[in-house]
């Protein structure tokens, strides 16, 4: 493995092999801050390491961007790496193994968590089917729309899965309702088939049994793993919960208008709306004849619609 820390100043830093000598560098690491993006690249700065002799070669520093999904490096739009830089970053990749880059994995995925949990939550731009969810109320994971965000895992017989936790996002429903599937953990656990759901009212802490996919051990059982490795486990849930229905508030406001509803009698400008929104007409459907554009949904997780029987 090439990177490694430095025991006297904890820093990280790199051991490459160049001109038939071992050259050591200091390593800082930034990643793309926006934390809904699924990018997969790193930026990697080197600088030779202070007080390392390197005879009259000055203290030069490289700068190297990783797409960690190809292992390749990356290269800035309508931009060309000049020749040295380029070839410093083939030279780099050439010696990583799988070691390394499963370290620059943790360590990209360390530096996305924390800007996730720490954005302001006004600054969020996720992507919803805003009509899915006003009509059909369309439930979204947690980890769907922050894939970088913090993640629930339970032991259970030996084996880790990750618990994707969905909720209503209907700003006005006052709901506690979550569906959790739980998947096994791993590069793709986004993307598994469940190894079995669950809805819960966390609020009242109920707990049922998804039809489709029912444990293949007791609901109790489960139920006792996640509450033991997780004793704030509902707390969690609340906090998730609410964080996500105010990035969806704040997104809906920016990029979604409900289509105008044509009212069967004649409305007066002053009038109540018909589409039940509280404001007057004349500030509503009357000024509003087509649904604002919006971002196309890319990385939400989509859930299921309860139902009736277990809405509140």
């Amino acid at each position: 493995m090439l990177f490694f820390k430095d025991k006297k100043t904890g820093k990280e830093c790199l051991s490459l092999a160049e001109d038939g000598s071992k050259k050591n560098y200091e390593c800082i690491f930034s990643v793309c801050p926006n934390p809904v993006c699924t990018c997969m690249t790193i930026d990697i700065d080197l600088t030779f390491i202070p007080g390392q002799n390197h005879g009259d070669l000055p203290k030069l520093c490289h700068s190297v961007e990783i797409d960690l999904d190809r292992r390749k490096l990356q290269t800035p739009p309508k931009k060309k790496l000049p020749p040295e830089e380029k070839a410093f970053g083939d030279l780099l990749l050439s010696q990583l193994g799988d070691d390394d880059f499963k370290f620059l994995e943790t360590k990209h995925f360390a530096y996305k968590n924390k800007i996730t949990e720490t954005a302001d939550i006004n600054e969020i731009e996720g992507y919803f089917d805003y009509d899915e969810v006003e009509r059909n109320g369309l439930m979204y994971a947690y980890n769907g729309i922050l894939p970088h965000g913090d993640q629930i895992l339970v032991s259970i017989k030996e084996e880790k899965y990750l618990i994707v936790d969905q909720f209503c996002l209907l700003p006005k429903c006052k709901c506690t309702d979550a569906t959790l599937d739980l998947v096994p953990a791993g590069e793709d656990a986004m993307k598994a088939d469940p190894w079995c759901a669950f809805r819960l009212k966390y609020a009242k802490k109920h707990w049922a049994v998804m039809e489709d996919f029912p444990p293949p051990i007791p609901l109790e059982e489960v139920r006792a793993a996640i509450e033991v490795q997780h004793p704030d486990f509902y707390k969690q849930l609340l906090g998730r919960h609410e964080k996500l229905k105010k990035i969806y508030l704040n997104c809906r406001r920016k990029y979604y208008s409900p289509p105008q509803i044509l009212p069967d009698r004649k409305v007066g400008r002053n009038d109540p709306c018909p589409c039940g929104s509280g404001k007057k007409y004349k500030k509503c459907c009357l000024k509003s004849t087509t649904p604002v554009g919006f971002p196309d949904n890319r990385s939400a997780i989509s859930g299921f619609k309860f139902p009736d029987d277990f809405k509140p």
